[in-house]
């Protein structure tokens, strides 16, 4: 029979070994031990214990345990009971506390602080980590609640532990677990908590404004980095996301007012000219838009990162398409594709360019090909090779990719309308030619 012994701590987890086998204080307990684990006289073991291990982990639970192995295959009853006396029943197996439910608060406090002797003076950093993974463990087992009341216990008893190591960043992610339940609440409150662990660093709050846009709180965003530019005025991310908010509540006049105050102090910065284009584009100013598009290409490029730098083909792109300048729109898709191989937005510009707007429909085959072979697939995309493959006058692959297109958008009338050319054109060839 094997029973399991918990400890928050080594320290810990050695005082009970010193108390099951009454080790005297003044002895060298690592070797007595290592010598009890080997001697093979009965005579000698303690209760009928064969030897005892140090163990990280019990059934998944994180902990200092000790896994004392004995003599007898089947319960042992007087052991079982010494061990009771010796440590406390609380520390064995299955009666060591993890919450499986969720339970309030004062109720996993009083328990925890009881599990890890947080009372306990000095206090012991390794508890700290032992209990540290026991919530990440809840996180995993989906125990979000439990996962968010352990951080704040944490926050409550130990402040600076979680600013070392990144451990805030489990902040961030348990925000992202409650946005996945819908939960914006709570999820807002863990971004919160992660800016007050963190008061002087921009990261938390631009991880805060994200998550505001990204649940579609612009105003909310506004007002926060309002204040945290006040703060953090050389923050690009942060100037980038207030431009954005501004922009999705329709100021697009103040974000352009606070984008040429910045401009005023750093003329030659890529990024912000990128988000000037990209303002005036959304006014469709198309004309301006290429003049900051091509400030953005002839600025501090270099300092800024890869994907800024597609962003900003990809506008260029955009503008030059929608003035029906196709051929400079495919090059500037292609910038993009150097970058990003596998953008499958660009992918599928290009090929709608050379296929409605400059008559090759071979090339279009090509990288609409290459869209199907990263595993992205939608109904727009069969329908597009559909209508290459009527050109191509390819119609069974045409038929197969136009059906598949109709499955999947039912209700978008150019399937219908193609699918109806198709058989049109297939009559007129089936139909016999007059003498």
């Amino acid at each position: 029979m094997t029973y399991y012994i918990f400890s928050p701590n080594s320290i810990e987890q050695k005082k009970a070994v010193q108390k099951i086998l009454d080790i005297p204080k003044e002895s060298d307990l690592q070797q007595q031990w290592e010598e009890y684990n080997t001697d093979q006289k009965k005579h000698k073991k303690v209760m009928g214990i064969k030897n005892i291990e140090a163990k990280t982990v019990y059934r998944g639970l994180p902990g200092c345990w000790l896994k004392v192995e004995s003599i007898h295959d089947d319960l042992d009853k007087k052991l079982l009971h010494y061990l009771c006396k010796a440590v406390g029943p609380e520390r064995l197996n299955g009666w060591v506390f993890y919450p499986v439910k969720t339970l309030p608060y004062k109720e996993l406090e009083k328990n925890w602080i009881r599990k890890y002797q947080f009372r306990n003076m000095p206090q012991n950093q390794e508890s700290y980590r032992v209990f540290f993974k026991e919530i990440k463990k809840l996180l995993k087992d989906n125990m979000l609640d439990n996962a968010y009341h352990g951080l704040l216990l944490i926050l409550q008893l130990k402040p600076g532990f979680l600013k070392k190591y990144h451990r805030y960043t489990l902040f961030e992610e348990l925000a992202i677990r409650y946005d996945q339940v819908d939960s914006f609440q709570r999820a807002e409150k863990c971004l919160k908590l992660q800016c007050k662990i963190l008061p002087d660093s921009p990261d938390p709050v631009l991880n805060i404004s994200n998550f505001y846009l990204f649940n579609g709180k612009a105003e909310k965003a506004v007002d926060l980095l309002k204040e945290s530019l006040k703060r953090f005025p050389y923050q690009q991310y942060l100037m980038h996301n207030y431009i954005v908010a501004l922009s999705n509540i329709g100021h697009y006049q103040l974000a352009f007012v606070e984008l040429k105050k910045v401009l005023e102090k750093d003329i030659g910065n890529s990024f912000y000219w990128k988000l000037m284009a990209d303002i005036l584009y959304e006014k469709e100013d198309l004309k301006s838009a290429l003049q900051c598009y091509r400030k953005a290409l002839h600025g501090d490029l270099e300092e800024v990162p890869e994907d800024i730098h597609a962003d900003i083909y990809a506008g260029m792109a955009a503008c030059y398409y929608e003035t029906d300048q196709y051929k400079k729109a495919k090059n500037y898709y292609l910038k993009v594709l150097k970058i990003f191989p596998e953008d499958h937005y660009a992918l599928m510009n290009i090929s709608q360019i050379y296929f409605s707007h400059l008559n090759e429909p071979d090339e279009a085959l090509k990288y609409i090909k290459k869209v199907l072979e990263k595993g992205y697939e939608n109904g727009y995309l069969y329908y597009q090779l559909g209508l290459i493959y009527m050109t191509l006058e390819k119609q069974e692959k045409a038929r197969w990719h136009l059906y598949r297109a109709r499955r999947m958008i039912p209700h978008f009338q150019p399937v219908h309308e193609a699918l109806h050319q198709l058989r049109s054109n297939e009559m007129m060839k089936k139909k016999p030619k007059k003498r």
